[in-house]
C-alpha cells in the first residue's frame, strides 16, 4: 500500500484544487483521499512529493509508428496536397517498418509519453510489411514502460484487399488475446480496438470484415474520417453517401467508435455521430502541420477528445495549440473547453476497460496519476485552472507519473531503461531511413 502525503489534488476539468491532503492507494486503486491518513494506514509506504497530483493525462489518438520520423533524413518528393503527402511521406514510411523498427518506435513513444505525464495512449498503428503480430510488439513496449493503452491496426486496401483483410484479422486476434487474459483472471493495461486507416482506402469487403470484427469482439472502430476534403468527396463520388452514413450503414458507429479528425463532416453527420454516442478525436497541431484546415465544428460534438495524430504525446501543449488555433480562427471558447476534451479521454477508456473508473483522484478510481512540480506565482484555484494551463503550466513541470498504482517515472527519473530505449531508437532509425530509400 502507498500513501501520498500533503499533496494538493488538481483536477483540470471541472477545475478544482484541494488544500494539502493525503491519498491512500491499495494496489491499482485509490481507496481514500483526506487529511491525516498516516494513522489509519500505518503499514503504507509513505511518499511526500509536494506539489500537485492530478489524474493521469490521456492521449486519445496517436501514431507511435511515426515516433522515429523526427529529424527524418530521407529525400521526400514535394507534395501539392494532402493525398500526395500521404503517398510521398507517410505511406512510404509505414511500408518501411519491420518488427525491429516497430518495437523501437513503440518503446520510444511509450517512454516519451510517460515522461510527459501521460498515463494512457490510444494508438493507431500501420506497418504493411509487418502486420501479423505487430500489435503484440507494440504492447510489449507499453508493458516495458508501464503505460496503459488502447491499440489497433489500421486496416487498409491501399496495398491490396488481401492486406486490408490481414489488418482486420490482426485487430481481431489481438482483441481476443486480451479477452483470454481477462478470462484467466488478469487485468491487462492494454486493450484493443478494431482499426482502419480512412474510408477512402477501405473497400466494401474490408468494411464488412471490420463490422464483423467489431460485432464479434465487442470492440469499436478506430478510423480517420474527413481529415482532408478528398475523403469526404471520395465517399460521395464512389459510394453515393457521406462518410458517416456509410459507416453507420455497416453498423460501425457506436459508443466505442473513435473517429479521428472529422474536419469535413457535415452537420447531419455530426448529429449522427452524437446520436450514436461516438467519439471524435481533435488533433489541432497535426491539422496545422498538414495544412488540411481547421475543425471549427469541434464544439458541436457530444464526445470530443484530444489526440496528437503522431506529433508526440505532450497533451498540455496539444490543448494549448487547440485553444490558440481556435482563438486565431475567431472563436470564443475558453481553454476549459479543451481541458474538457482532455478529460473526456478517460470516458473513452472506461468503455474499453470494464469495471475501471478513470480520471478522478477519488476513492474507487484507478491510481493513474500525474505529479506536478508547479509553484505558481499567482494563486491556483479551481476557477482559474484553465488560465494556468493556457499560460503557465507545461510538461516541463511533470515530476512523476503513476499507472495502476505503480510509479513509472519518479522524481523526474524513469523507472524503465530510458537510455537503452533511446539507443535502440537511434540504431533502428538508420535502418528505417535505408528501407525508405529502397522503397522510393
Amino acid at each position: 500500500m502507498k500513501l501520498l502525503e500533503g499533496v494538493r489534488v488538481l483536477h483540470f476539468h471541472p477545475g478544482s484544487v484541494s488544500e494539502p491532503t493525503d491519498v491512500a492507494i491499495d494496489g491499482a486503486k485509490i481507496v481514500e483521499v483526506g487529511p491525516g491518513l498516516a494513522a489509519k494506514y500505518p503499514a503504507a509506504t509513505r511518499h511526500s512529493p509536494g506539489g500537485y497530483v492530478s489524474p493521469g493525462l490521456v492521449c486519445s489518438h496517436n501514431h507511435f509508428y511515426s515516433v522515429l520520423a523526427r529529424g527524418l533524413m530521407v529525400g521526400i518528393e514535394p507534395s501539392k496536397d494532402f493525398a500526395q503527402q500521404l503517398r510521398n511521406m507517410w505511406w512510404l514510411l509505414d511500408r518501411a517498418l519491420d518488427e525491429g523498427i516497430v518495437r523501437a518506435s513503440g518503446l520510444a513513444g511509450a517512454a516519451d509519453a510517460a515522461m510527459l505525464g501521460v498515463t494512457s495512449v490510444v494508438d493507431h498503428h500501420a506497418s504493411p510489411e509487418f502486420i501479423d503480430g505487430s500489435l503484440d510488439v507494440l504492447a510489449e513496449g507499453f508493458a516495458e514502460v508501464g503505460l496503459r493503452g488502447l491499440l489497433c491496426y489500421e486496416a487498409t486496401d491501399r496495398n491490396g484487399e488481401a492486406d486490408g483483410l490481414a489488418g482486420v484479422r490482426e485487430n481481431e486476434r489481438f482483441a481476443r488475446k486480451v479477452d483470454a487474459e481477462r478470462a484467466a483472471g488478469g487485468s491487462p493495461l492494454v486493450d484493443g480496438a478494431i482499426g482502419a486507416h480512412a474510408p477512402f482506402t477501405v473497400g466494401e469487403k474490408t468494411l464488412g470484415a471490420l463490422a464483423s470484427a467489431c460485432k464479434s469482439t465487442g470492440r469499436g472502430l478506430h478510423i480517420h474520417v474527413a481529415e482532408d476534403k478528398f475523403d469526404a468527396v471520395d465517399s460521395r463520388y464512389r459510394f453515393g453517401e457521406d462518410i458517416c452514413v456509410r459507416l453507420d450503414g455497416a453498423g460501425l458507429l457506436g459508443p466505442k467508435t473513435i473517429l479521428g479528425h472529422g474536419l469535413y463532416l457535415t452537420r447531419s453527420e455530426i448529429e449522427l455521430v452524437n446520436e450514436r454516442d461516438s467519439f471524435i478525436a481533435h488533433n489541432a497541431r497535426s491539422n496545422m502541420n498538414n495544412c488540411v484546415g481547421y475543425n471549427d465544428n469541434i464544439g458541436l460534438y457530444r464526445n470530443a477528445v484530444l489526440g496528437t495524430d503522431g506529433i508526440g504525446s505532450d497533451m498540455l501543449e496539444e490543448a494549448g495549440f487547440a485553444f490558440f488555433k481556435h482563438k486565431d480562427s475567431g472563436g470564443s471558447r475558453w481553454m476549459d473547453s479543451y481541458l474538457e476534451m482532455l478529460q473526456n479521454g478517460n470516458r473513452l477508456l472506461e468503455r474499453y476497460f470494464p469495471g475501471k473508473r478513470l480520471g478522478r483522484v477519488e476513492a474507487g478510481y484507478e491510481a493513474d496519476l500525474t505529479f506536478w512540480d508547479y509553484d505558481p506565482p499567482v494563486p491556483l484555484e479551481g476557477a482559474n485552472v484553465a488560465g494556468h494551463v493556457a499560460f503557465g503550466m507545461g510538461s516541463r513541470m511533470v515530476a512523476s507519473t503513476m499507472v495502476a498504482g505503480e510509479f513509472i517515472v519518479k522524481d523526474r527519473k524513469p523507472l524503465f531503461d530510458a537510455e537503452a530505449i533511446a539507443a535502440r531508437g537511434r540504431s533502428e532509425t538508420r535502418r528505417l531511413w535505408k528501407r525508405m530509400e529502397e522503397r522510393k
